[in-house]
């Protein structure tokens, strides 16, 4: 009896001990999920409706940190991207929003006249592998 006894609690603690031992996360895992797309509505600020690769729109927020690479790109509808962030409820807080364009100077001024100061941004088509 002892030994049935015995060998049965082995059983369970063997059983129950890969369940404990599990390590943490390590420090630079964010858990973060992607959504890969086309925007089919953008307010400005910070609501941005996703379609997805499958077929889906999701409603994505953004919030202030929110990144959009490349840096000084305007969002508008018909702009592939991919979203990195989390779900929050009904919605997908993003953190980061990468497309395949580029942003880049045009030119800092006219040589002739008019005269238009400041620098002017250009969206070019690029591609970026992963």
């Amino acid at each position: 009896m002892k030994t049935a006894t015995l060998g049965a609690a082995l059983i369970v603690g063997a059983l129950a001990a890969p369940a404990a031992a599990q390590p943490a996360l390590p420090s630079y895992a964010t858990g973060d999920e992607a959504v890969h797309g086309r925007v089919s509505g953008f307010d400005g600020k910070y609501s941005l409706d996703v379609r997805d690769d499958r077929g889906f729109v999701d409603h994505v927020q953004l919030h202030d940190g929110t990144v959009i690479n490349p840096t000084g790109l305007r969002l508008s509808s018909g702009m592939r991207v991919t979203v990195y962030g989390h779900t929050s409820g009904s919605v997908f807080t993003a953190n980061e929003i990468d497309t395949p364009y580029h942003a880049y100077p045009v030119a800092y001024g006219y040589p002739y006249y008019p005269y238009y100061p400041g620098p002017f941004y250009g969206v070019g088509l690029g591609f970026r592998f992963r």
